[in-house]
């Protein structure tokens, strides 16, 4: 019964949602504290994503979320390349124009991940930020996107094409290699229906499995959050908790 009203609450998520384009520029940079971004797959909703922003900003890190423009047809046409070279343009402006000297650590959740990973992999993002942590991310590709075709997601065809597991794009971004020097963390859930078991085969890409997840979960739970700051060893300024690790993939799961 769980896994059903899972089921249905990331279904929600194919209706259409607002893309919060406003968060894609930090309200005030703070030069000594690293930047999160978060990078934001298909109709990412305000709610979910608002959730793990708000976290991440009170507990004093820089944040930026990066979204697809459903108001523009660019990424159903070039496909989530596009979305891939206008996060090298956020940081590339974000080091040379800012200042910015901290850590930048990608968030990418969905098919956001692939998005980050495209960037780290084929753009030479690593050169400009310094670790990426995906969330749900379908790494080998997922058959659900072909439920896209049959609804408004239809404007971003392209991209629904490439997050089929015999695309091209997938097959081509599983090819390529990552930085030897460069640290990936994956999360993923065996509850998570759009995107289950789906570890990232590489040397250096830590598998994280993580109990009782839906997709739009990885977003919204607290264990979710203190096990991102706790692999990527960020210890929160402002916040009142003892401290990020408190949980771990081996841990019984608590309500998120």
């Amino acid at each position: 019964m769980k896994r059903a009203l899972s089921l249905f609450k990331d279904l929600l998520n194919f209706l259409p949602g607002s893309s919060p384009t406003r968060w894609e520029a930090p309200a005030s940079v703070k030069g000594d504290v690293p930047v999160v971004v978060i990078v934001a797959g298909f109709q990412a909703k305000e709610r979910p994503l608002s959730v793990i922003r708000k976290r991440f900003l009170k507990d004093g890190f820089n944040v930026i979320v990066i979204s697809m423009d459903w108001l523009s047809l660019s990424d159903g046409i070039i496909g989530l390349s596009h979305m891939a070279t206008k996060l090298s343009g956020v940081l590339l402006n974000l080091r040379k124009t800012t200042g910015m000297r901290s850590q930048v650590y990608l968030i990418g959740h969905s098919a956001g991940g692939l998005i980050a990973r495209y960037y780290v992999q084929l753009l030479g993002g690593s050169h400009y930020c310094d670790a990426l942590v995906t969330l749900g991310t379908p790494h080998h590709g997922t058959w659900i996107a072909l439920l896209g075709f049959f609804s408004h997601l239809i404007v971003k065809a392209r991209c629904l094409f490439q997050l089929l597991p015999i695309s091209p794009f997938m097959r081509k971004l599983n090819r390529a290699a990552f930085p030897s020097d460069f640290r990936v963390v994956s999360m993923f859930s065996r509850d998570d229906f759009f995107c289950s078991h789906d570890e990232l085969a590489s040397g250096r890409v830590d598998n994280v499995e993580l109990g009782h997840l839906s997709h739009t979960d990885f977003l919204l739970s607290k264990r979710v959050y203190r096990e991102l700051l706790r692999r990527l060893e960020l210890h929160p300024a402002n916040s009142s908790e003892e401290g990020p690790a408190l949980e771990t993939a081996e841990t019984p799961p608590v309500p998120a």
